[in-house]
């Protein structure tokens, strides 16, 4: 018996709430990077070790999390599960306010990651099951861009608050007292996200269904994996070290636009902000369009190609951006590489949700969290770091670190995401004969 579709008002519902729900996640874990000057001078940090809290703390446990989460994502209630990680990882920003220590820092951000992997592989596992498969590049695409969202949100929030108390060194918060001026805006971002509790009670989980479910005989998503590694292992690998860019951008930008050019924490937030907000969303959001119009006209694996181009392109404006001359020349650049840095950011998951049996894909979508995590999210902002503290051995070189790191990994990853093309089109056409 054919199931019918959810309502498409309920569906887009659906994608609205979890949109706003990887919004708000994503300014819980990026806004340590509009904080990093003050939280560096209050705790005596050097930038190696903001690398740790930013990459490390998060992206570790972010990744060996998503694992078992992805599996009862599989298994048990993806709404429930969304909004106990909701709660956790709110209660953990708001945690790392509380700080005094650079351990204490440290294990609030490994809470954050803990709260923050139940998200997605849910999401992504309740999106697939509102949509038919032809409908689904949109709702994907505005999904992964609440990434892109989420970091201008945070650049822009962040440098709101920081900016309304920057007459005093220290703001009174109500049950938590004096608190410095980076400890608020984390303290008033988690408390505030705790709205979202109330908002993933209005929907409902569709039914799961059961798609490709003879293409293959793997049980399991290791099987799976290996079984068509040419194609599974290989695309991992390409996304997750394009990540590296990702992730060093996403982190140490704002400290670029401070250090470098001179621009106070309020100035950078608001500028870079809306930069990131308007031209880095409607990249992913772009890159799922496209998707979806290029496959309407007869264009065989337009995701992959999109991902391909946007990787390609994102590494020379990337590395412009960092060696401009000024702060404004610095923004313009990043404009258009914000724009295709972000293409990928849902082709790439449309991909592996394509690739897999139903019954896989929570499990599919953790393992891509995974690799983009242990790698992306660790390596990424570690890299600059380390740059800047070993060999430039100056802090103002920021803007040099992160375009050698654009521009070796980006342009290498986009050819390692063309050679995809043809392993991805032997497992389709095998699932299709099956």
């Amino acid at each position: 018996m054919q199931l019918a579709w959810p309502a498409p008002g309920r569906a887009w519902w659906t994608v609205a709430v979890l949109t706003f729900t990887y919004i708000v996640s994503f300014v819980d874990r990026t806004i340590l990077g509009l904080l990093i000057e003050p939280i560096k001078v209050d705790l005596s940090l050097n930038d190696t070790e903001i690398g740790l809290l930013a990459g490390l703390a998060f992206g570790v446990f972010y990744a060996l999390m998503g694992l078992p989460l992805g599996w009862l994502a599989d298994r048990t209630s993806r709404r429930g599960l969304i909004a106990v990680g909701a709660a956790l990882w709110c209660a953990a920003t708001a945690a790392c306010g509380l700080a005094a220590t650079f351990v204490q820092l440290f294990l609030a951000r490994i809470a954050v990651g803990v709260g923050e992997a139940a998200l997605s592989p849910a999401a992504m596992s309740i999106m697939s099951d509102s949509f038919p498969k032809e409908r689904r590049a949109a709702p994907i695409g505005v999904y992964a861009a609440a990434a892109a969202v989420g970091a201008g949100l945070a650049m822009i929030v962040g440098g709101t608050v920081i900016q309304l108390v920057s007459h005093r060194d220290v703001f009174e918060l109500p049950l938590f007292g004096e608190v410095a001026r980076w400890q608020a805006a984390f303290i008033l971002v988690g408390v505030g996200g705790m709205v979202l509790l109330p908002l993933l009670a209005t929907i409902l989980e569709p039914v799961r269904r059961n798609e490709l479910a003879a293409a293959t005989g793997a049980a399991r998503i290791d099987r799976f994996i290996l079984e068509h590694a040419d194609f599974m292992v290989r695309h991992y690998v390409a996304v997750s070290f394009y990540s590296v860019v990702v992730y060093a951008v996403l982190n140490w930008v704002p400290a670029h636009f401070i250090r470098v050019h001179g621009w106070t924490a309020g100035q950078t937030g608001l500028r870079y902000g809306i930069v990131l907000l308007l031209f880095g969303g409607a990249g992913t959001v772009l890159g799922g369009l496209l998707s979806a119009h290029l496959g309407k006209r007869g264009v065989a694996q337009p995701a992959i190609w999109i991902t391909v181009v946007g990787m390609a392109v994102a590494g020379p404006l990337l590395a412009g951006a960092g060696l401009a001359n000024d702060g404004w020349s610095s923004l313009t650049w990043y404009a258009p590489a914000l724009l295709f840095m972000t293409l990928p950011g849902g082709t790439a998951i449309q991909v592996v949700q394509e690739a897999v049996p139903n019954r896989l894909r929570g499990q599919a979508s953790a393992i891509y969290y995974l690799s983009t995590s242990i790698i992306g999210s660790t390596l990424g902002p570690l890299s600059v770091g380390l740059l800047n503290d070993y060999v430039y051995e100056d802090p103002l070189r920021i803007g040099s670190s992160l375009a050698i790191v654009a521009i070796v990994i980006a342009p290498v990853t986009s050819l390692l995401a063309l050679s995809t093309r043809a392993p991805f089109a032997r497992l389709i056409g095998q699932q299709a004969t099956a």
